[in-house]
């Protein structure tokens, strides 16, 4: 089955498997992201449009978000910098110049955000540069600022929850905040109905709840409830899908 969303498809087929990377220091692999990503662009010359014909596969970006939480939680950035190149790739049709720029972006994001003490102004601006190439390779139509804002939302809300449910004797919460947040991105992202959109964010804001129970140490089984994200996962990004054409494109 395929539809489509402001330019993309999303098509239901198998899930792809993305080798291990392993550890390394941050700054030499970002390093290298750039100095790949350069040798790329001058030798492919490869030219960055909307993507019209590119499809976006549900189970496929479900696999990478799944696999790049995964590898966030570890603080595997070399893995999260793959994973991103091709989430980029399937999700956005990026070039892969753009996509392993946009991934740099990512992580350099990721690793502001991540500590305690976190820098978010600087999260933002690298979350920012990745929704300007996102949205030049997709045709989205709202703003990278706009974008990354909701972004950063939604990252800032679902760390608050998690603590809050981590601290409860019971590990339980309400997860309407985290749900609103999504909303708001998936309707600017996807250009979809509200409807559409609040029924995708209570699927992922649901595999973030079953990430957090991990990253908590009060998951029952881990290696099940990793299953289970990319189900869910697999599950908000299909709704998308289903909502039939847009009446424009991004």
């Amino acid at each position: 089955m395929t539809t489509r969303k402001s330019g993309i498809s999303i098509t239901r087929r198998g899930v792809a498997t993305v080798p291990a990377m392993g550890h390394g220091e941050e700054m030499r692999w970002l390093l290298l992201a750039l100095f790949v990503a350069a040798l790329l662009w001058f030798f492919a010359g490869q030219k960055e449009s909307p993507m019209a014909q590119q499809t976006f596969e549900a189970e496929q970006v479900a696999y990478f978000e799944a696999a790049g939480w995964r590898a966030y939680y570890n603080r595997d950035w070399p893995r999260v910098l793959g994973l991103m190149i091709q989430l980029n790739r399937e999700q956005f049709g990026m070039s892969w110049p753009s996509a392993i720029l946009a991934s740099v972006d990512v992580v350099r994001a990721s690793v502001a955000f991540a500590p305690v003490d976190n820098d978010i102004p600087a999260a933002t601006k690298h979350l920012t540069n990745y929704y300007a190439k996102a949205r030049r390779a997709a045709g989205i139509r709202a703003g990278a600022e706009e974008l990354a804002g909701l972004e950063m939302d939604y990252w800032v809300i679902h760390r608050r929850l998690a603590n809050e449910r981590k601290a409860a004797p019971d590990h339980k919460g309400d997860l309407t905040p985290m749900v609103d947040a999504l909303t708001a991105l998936h309707e600017a992202l996807f250009d979809v109905t509200p409807e559409i959109a609040r029924r995708s964010a209570e699927l992922r804001a649901q595999a973030a709840a079953r990430v957090d129970r991990i990253t908590g140490s009060y998951s029952e089984d881990m290696e099940a409830d990793w299953l289970k994200i990319e189900t869910d996962l697999q599950a908000a990004y299909g709704v998308i899908g289903q909502d039939g054409p847009l009446s424009s494109q991004k």
